[in-house]
């Protein structure tokens, strides 16, 4: 401090008397500048700590402006003469600032407290929110005439209530701010209309989010899952957009399961790339060790069993990938049919790991097995998507009810799945064909009912998708 107040009086005096000296003053080092810098800055720091921002604004704002100038000048090399006087007045200002601060503490300490809660929270990490505490710091000065006197009752629970409004904000700016952004940007992109459902679900998790911060702004505990899960949420829908926008017409459900699988696929890419990468290096500790340490026989068994292992969980991971691209390539299979075909043509679901289509609307004539003209495009559309499906084999089986004996349903059930297969052979898909009949022994609704006969008529067809 004595160093400090040495180089002021120095700058002083260049200021008074540089002018009428005829002698050379001696040059300030930019190390005793920094250091004179530096003394101010300490104190601003010490007046934020006692807020004198609230308790002396006048002399607090004043002297942040002289210090901000003498900052300038240091980091610009402006002359000595300008960054000591600047300096110098930035010192005496946020002295006064903190003498006042600390001889109005006592008139208001309650309200300092719910005031450095707000602070504490990153309030003055947004402009509006900052400017939003200047506002109510100017209404208890009025309140109080500069703290001459302590806030009554009713007034300290009002101002309380407004410096804690102000806390909630500042932490639901803190932890959503980003959230929020990501939201706004996808509702510019028209996620209303392109995706809906990710969008009412990202804001859904805001809002949730927001009120829990409401009820407990000091207490992640209470709020930060809810705050974790919007952020989800919002990562999804910007995904979910990407995907709309770089394939312009694509639904938001189709969008949504690609995301999905994408981020699954991520995840066993990553899954993989850390098991070759721990295979690479076992591999290489094992070269290293066949090389230099063949006595240690029995460290090398171990090693190569480890690799052994390590290859065994890349192997699981590439099995996991095969049957996560079979599993996209089904979802997009029944996303084909829902929109290609109504309820009464036909259904498509997965059992396991086959897809199954039910013909529900091929209109055999009584006791005939010859496919009618009008169901053969529906026969076309089918073989279009199991063809984009990449299937390896189609098993078609034919089904009837319990009308007539059973040898004779067995036949007929039969035939027509001849029949079914052998169109299906003429299409040209690309994937093996195979046939079975089963008669009335495999009903999927009462026989005993109209309805229920016209529902076991039917020819299935079950799909093993390539690997």
């Amino acid at each position: 401090m004595k160093k400090f107040n040495r180089v002021l009086c120095f700058g002083l005096v260049l200021v008074l008397f540089g002018c009428a000296s005829t002698e050379k003053a001696e040059p300030v080092s930019t190390e005793d500048l920094q250091v004179t810098v530096a003394e101010v800055e300490g104190l601003l720091k010490a007046a934020d700590i006692d807020q004198a921002e609230l308790l002396s604004f006048k002399e607090y704002r004043k002297g942040s402006e002289y210090l901000g100038k003498a900052q300038r000048g240091l980091s610009g090399n402006y002359q000595a003469d300008y960054i000591l006087e600047n300096a110098a007045r930035g010192k005496d200002l946020l002295q006064e600032a903190l003498k006042n601060a600390r001889d109005r503490t006592p008139n208001a300490v309650r309200i300092l407290e719910a005031r450095k809660s707000a602070l504490d929270a990153g309030l003055k990490n947004s402009p509006e929110l900052a400017e939003a505490m200047v506002d109510v710091d100017d209404d208890v000065r009025d309140e109080t005439d500069d703290f001459a006197r302590p806030l009554e009752p009713a007034e300290f629970s009002e101002f309380q209530k407004q410096y804690f409004a102000l806390e909630i904000e500042a932490v639901q700016f803190r932890e959503l701010d980003a959230v929020k952004k990501a939201i706004q940007k996808a509702s510019s992109q028209d996620a209303e209309d392109l995706a809906p459902k990710s969008l009412r679900t990202a804001m859904l998790d805001v809002n949730e989010a927001e009120n829990l911060i409401a009820q407990g702004p000091r207490d992640p505990k209470v709020y930060r899952q809810m705050v974790d899960l919007a952020a989800e949420s919002s990562g999804f829908l910007t995904d979910v957009m990407d995907v709309i926008l770089n394939a312009r017409g694509t639904p938001e459900d189709v969008a949504a399961q690609i995301v999905e699988q994408n981020r699954k696929l991520e995840a066993l890419s990553e899954n993989v790339g850390s098991l070759q990468q721990n295979l690479e290096t076992t591999q290489s500790t094992l070269q290293q060790a066949e090389g230099s340490l063949k006595q240690k026989d029995e460290e090398l068994k171990s090693a190569r069993s480890s690799l052994q292992e390590t290859e065994s969980a890349l192997l699981l991971q590439n099995q996991e990938l095969e049957k996560t691209s079979t599993q996209v390539r089904f979802q997009r299979a029944m996303d084909q049919a829902v929109q290609q075909f109504s309820d009464e043509e036909a259904s498509v679901y997965q059992q396991g790991s086959k897809l199954i289509f039910r013909l529900k609307k091929v209109n055999f004539a009584s006791g005939s097995a010859t496919i009618p003209a009008a169901s053969k495009p529906l026969l076309t559309k089918i073989n279009d998507i199991i063809k984009e499906l990449g299937a390896e084999l189609v098993a078609v089986q034919g089904h009837t009810d319990s009308v007539g004996s059973a040898d004779l349903n067995k036949q007929l059930s039969t035939r027509r799945a001849i029949s079914v297969a052998n169109y299906l052979a003429s299409l040209a898909g690309g994937y093996k064909i195979g046939y079975i009949g089963y008669g009335e022994s495999r009903p999927i609704a009462s026989n005993e009912t109209q309805e229920g006969r016209a529902i076991n008529r039917r020819v299935d067809l079950v799909v093993t998708a390539r690997k």
